[in-house]
């Protein structure tokens, strides 16, 4: 048949009994053009899926931006919420809330009787507005704040006006030095700018008028009089102007002070400085005629508290920590005696064998609250140099029972007005409650020393064990005494015998 040979085929577009005879070159071409079609068609078909899978991409990348943006509007605002964070100034914090652990043991040792100071207790008026509200507390607390708050206003007014000096430029100042005054407390202020300036101006001229009023009694009108000379009063008025959670920034009141000196006629200009009027002011707590540097001065308590520290310096902190020491009527049946120290500060307290010298220390209705607001700010501010919580332990341990405190009143350590030596012992036994005490910094560590080692030298020790089981009442220590004289009278007797023997 040679090259060109053909072959039958019945294709699927004509009828099968029609045979057709191809060649090899249409046999090729017939094949490939319908592989061609094929692949036309797959293509094609690849097209449609990647186009679908494209499709479904797109639908799951609109559900995901639809989830996505449910979201947005949270996102945004916790963003917002941690630009508006700003960092705490440590450095100048200084005015804390009192730890909830104190606070609980007692509220009321913390929080204003008479008049309220700085934002902690601010709006104690606007909480109490109603005639029903101002009826039922009548006699409480929160009358007093809310009446005083009227007061607060008129020496304000009294302030401006007598000072002659201008609205504008106290507002121009205190909005100068709000950022450095909201740093001094150890929270977040929540209030706005405005208000804010407003309470500061307001407290800070009361004050100042209440000083000036109090050194000047010609400044005083009737009201003021009553104010002045009612004990109680100006008593409360005092304890609350210390409190830790009741104060402003003392820079704050210098510089309305000095702003109303520059802008006031001569006769204000001749007045005392802020520094005496405030140290004139607090005289019953300075007992030691301290004039401490104003410029380190933080608020009211920080003063208070500068004016118990001792002039001696603290002992360096040691590697061993401090333990206990004896109670007053351990020391005491040791051979301890207890003298009053002629030196007024607390914490000057000496040991010189066997005499124990500590100053005197009054305890009346006003003690608790002045020690504890003093501790929580060495507690919050200075726990590294705290005087006064070393002080308290320290008498903590010397006091355990009522007789402790008959010791200590007896030597005239201590002025008990309390009238009852419970009381006054379990004042010092809570004091310490919820206190951490630095063992290795305490103050008192080389005196508690040398009075344990005392007590515990073997012939002190038998004495206090002779004292405790033969001499601590009246009647054993006659039965003592009467069978030492029996003792004795039988050996005289025993002797006469043996010798009267003896020479017979």
């Amino acid at each position: 048949m040679g090259r060109g040979y053909s072959i039958e085929q019945t294709p699927k577009d004509i009828p099968k009994t029609e045979k057709v005879k191809y060649t090899c070159k249409e046999i090729r071409s017939k094949l490939y053009s319908r592989i061609g079609a094929k692949s036309e068609d797959l293509s094609r078909n690849e097209v449609k899926s990647e186009d679908l899978s494209r499709n479904g991409a797109k639908s799951k990348d609109l559900s995901r931006n639809d989830t996505e943006s449910k979201y947005d509007e949270l996102i945004i605002n916790i963003e917002m919420e941690l630009n508006g964070i700003n960092p705490i100034q440590l450095s100048q914090r200084c005015i804390y809330r009192v730890p909830t652990t104190l606070r609980k043991l007692n509220e009321e040792a913390y929080t204003p009787r008479m008049v309220s100071i700085g934002p902690f207790h601010h709006g104690a008026k606007a909480r109490l507005v109603s005639t029903e509200d101002l009826e039922s507390i009548h006699h409480g607390a929160e009358a007093r704040l809310i009446s005083m708050e009227d007061l607060k206003n008129r020496y304000f007014k009294k302030f401006v006006q007598g000072s002659f000096v201008s609205l504008r430029k106290c507002i121009e100042f205190l909005k100068d030095v709000e950022g450095r005054a909201r740093e001094f407390y150890d929270e977040v202020i929540y209030m706005d700018s405005n208000k804010f300036v407003h309470m500061l101006l307001v407290d800070a001229c009361f004050i100042l008028e209440l000083l000036l009023k109090s050194h000047y009694p010609h400044f005083r009108d009737d009201e003021d009089t009553y104010v002045m000379s009612t004990p109680w009063l100006r008593s409360d008025l005092k304890l609350d102007l210390i409190l830790l959670e009741n104060q402003i920034p003392f820079f704050v009141l210098e510089g309305l002070y000095n702003l109303a000196n520059a802008t006031s006629s001569m006769q204000l200009q001749q007045l005392q400085s802020l520094q005496n009027l405030t140290l004139d002011f607090f005289k019953k707590y300075n007992q030691l005629d301290k004039r401490p540097n104003f410029e380190s001065v933080k608020h009211f308590t920080d003063l208070i508290l500068m004016l118990h520290r001792p002039v001696s310096p603290r002992p360096a902190r040691r590697l061993e920590k401090f333990k206990y020491v004896y109670s007053v009527t351990e020391l005491d049946e040791a051979g301890v005696k207890f003298q009053v120290s002629k030196k007024r500060c607390l914490l000057d307290v000496d040991f010189n064998k066997p005499v124990l010298e500590i100053p005197c220390f009054k305890l009346n209705d006003h003690t608790e609250t002045l020690i504890r607001n003093l501790m929580a700010l060495e507690l919050c501010h200075y726990p590294s140099d705290s005087y006064i919580i070393d002080y308290i332990a320290f008498m903590d341990y010397l006091i355990n029972t009522p007789k402790d405190v008959d010791l200590l009143v007896q030597n005239g350590i201590l002025a008990n007005w309390l009238g009852d030596s419970k009381a006054a012992a379990r004042l010092f036994n809570k004091l310490c409650v919820n206190i951490t005490v630095d063992d290795n910094n305490f103050f008192f560590f080389d005196i508690c020393d040398d009075l344990n080692k005392y007590y515990e030298a073997p012939m002190h020790k038998r004495k206090a064990t002779l004292r405790r089981d033969y001499f601590n009442t009246p009647w054993k220590t006659v039965s003592t005494i009467a069978a030492f004289v029996l003792l004795v009278l039988t050996f005289i007797q025993t002797v006469c015998s043996i010798i009267s023997i003896s020479g017979y």
